[in-house]
């Protein structure tokens, strides 16, 4: 039973907005939180180099001087206005402060190194600031204390810009996701309920039917034009085994008529032992019939069953060599020159089907060829392609009935009396589908040229027209 497809609702295009906004949201959050990383790492260790610096001219002054020389030199810096807001502390071996911008030796600063924490610090005019400082510790000679610390208010301003930067990206970004994720989330909705539509109406029995496409070469017209083409093979494979089946059934109906007529009449007349040798003869070349119809089908069946995962490369005029040799006896009883021109000629594909696509091909040129006739069969190397074509004499096929005879039963009048059932070329059509071949019934004037045009499997072989 075919149900009609559920209708995609706007809840499920607001779902897909959210998350195409979600994703958004998430990616700028990262992007943003790695670059203020990345700059605020940066920021201190420039600070910390800074503090390198001038720490080791502190020192080197130290060593010359003694604490007395350091001490008055940084009563000169304390005193004036510092580009790069440099404070300092010397403290003697029990922490007292000796001259410096702080109060007392910071618990913080409990060993020698990098430091940052929030204190307060004298200013040159005296008065008092809470501060957040990046300080370096250092012990001198004699026990004493070295502190130098700078500013390091400019993290704090780079986390506060960076949190106004997020907050307003991810509105920006928010609001932008949701209406491109919206349309976005439309489209594709709209392309899947089109499909949908599409697919129920084919299942419901409209083989016809044929996803609509837009004219944008997009992934969406892409997928539409994939989704097409399995409908078609899905029709062909339809309308194939419907054919099949009507021709199977008359073709098996004939037979099995003529032998049940054949037992009951030899009932009714009570058959004398001559007669029944006759009706058993009879019979058993009907069965026969039916068995090649069996075989035929089964042939076919294998032809379209048959899958690149068994491909190999393959060279066709060797396979074309090995069926004109194999009907060579045939034609000849028949009075029909069989010729072969062959260039050697790779393509990828399954070697019993192709040996079974020649054979047929051979098969149904010199049935139908008359005595005096010829058939060639030609094997060529054409720009990519590797081209088959075998032509004969024979009564040749009308163009208008010429798509007609590749479907499975299908005989024209003007072979009625020969032996077959109408599948040899049914099966040709079938291998060079499966072989990606294209497959051309052309008029040989007189007679048929059937041209099969196969890719190279080594085109960088190709030898010029």
């Amino acid at each position: 039973m075919v149900t009609e497809p559920r209708k995609p609702t706007h809840a499920a295009a607001f779902r897909g907005a959210l998350w195409i906004t979600l994703i958004a949201l998430l990616t700028t959050s990262i992007a943003l939180t790695v670059q203020y990383v990345q700059t605020s790492r940066y920021l201190d260790e420039k600070t910390q180099g800074l503090l390198d610096d001038e720490t080791a001219s502190l020192v080197e002054r130290f060593e010359v001087g003694g604490p007395v020389e350091l001490a008055a030199f940084l009563r000169r810096q304390q005193a004036l206005s510092r580009l790069n807001e440099f404070f300092y502390l010397l403290a003697a071996p029990d922490g007292t402060p000796l001259v410096g911008n702080l109060t007392a030796w910071p618990g913080e600063v409990d060993q020698p190194g990098f430091k940052r924490f929030s204190t307060n610090v004298i200013s040159a005019d005296g008065t008092v600031h809470a501060r957040t400082v990046m300080t370096r510790a250092v012990l001198l000679d004699g026990g004493y204390r070295l502190l130098v610390g700078q500013i390091a208010e400019s993290g704090i301003a780079l986390r506060d810009r960076y949190l106004v930067a997020l907050f307003w990206s991810l509105v920006i970004t928010g609001l932008l996701g949701l209406l491109l994720g919206w349309l976005l989330s439309r489209r594709a909705l709209a392309f899947v309920e089109k499909v949908s539509t599409t697919g129920t109406r084919f299942l419901a029995g409209n083989l016809e039917e044929r996803v609509p496409l837009s004219g944008h070469d997009d992934e969406y017209e892409r997928l539409a034009e994939t989704i097409n083409a399995c409908f078609v093979e899905i029709e062909h494979v339809v309308r194939s085994l419907r054919a099949a089946t009507d021709g199977m059934a008359h073709d098996l109906k004939t037979p099995l008529t003529r032998i049940s007529a054949r037992l009951e009449l030899a009932e009714m007349r009570g058959a004398s032992a001559g007669e029944l040798r006759q009706i058993i003869a009879d019979s058993r070349n009907d069965l026969a019939g039916l068995l090649r119809i069996i075989e035929d089908m089964l042939n076919l069946a294998r032809a379209e069953a048959t899958t690149s995962v068994s491909f190999a490369d393959v060279d066709l005029a060797a396979i074309a060599a090995d069926a004109v040799e194999l009907y060579q006896p045939v034609a000849e009883d028949k009075g029909v020159a069989l010729e072969l021109r062959s260039t050697p000629a790779s393509v990828r594909g399954a070697p019993a089907l192709l040996g079974q696509l020649v054979v047929n091909l051979i098969d149904n040129a010199v049935k139908y060829s008359p005595s005096g006739a010829s058939v060639e069969v030609a094997i060529e190397r054409q720009g990519d392609s590797a081209v088959l074509t075998v032509s004969d004499q024979g009564p040749g096929i009308p163009p208008d009935r010429r798509a007609d005879v590749l479907s499975r039963f299908v005989r024209l009048d003007e072979s009625r009396g020969m032996p077959g059932v109408g599948i040899g070329l049914s099966i040709v059509a079938a291998a060079a589908r499966v072989h990606r071949a294209a497959l051309d019934l052309q008029d040989n004037n007189p007679g048929l040229r059937v041209v099969v045009r196969f890719p190279l499997s080594d085109p960088q072989e190709v030898v010029p027209d």
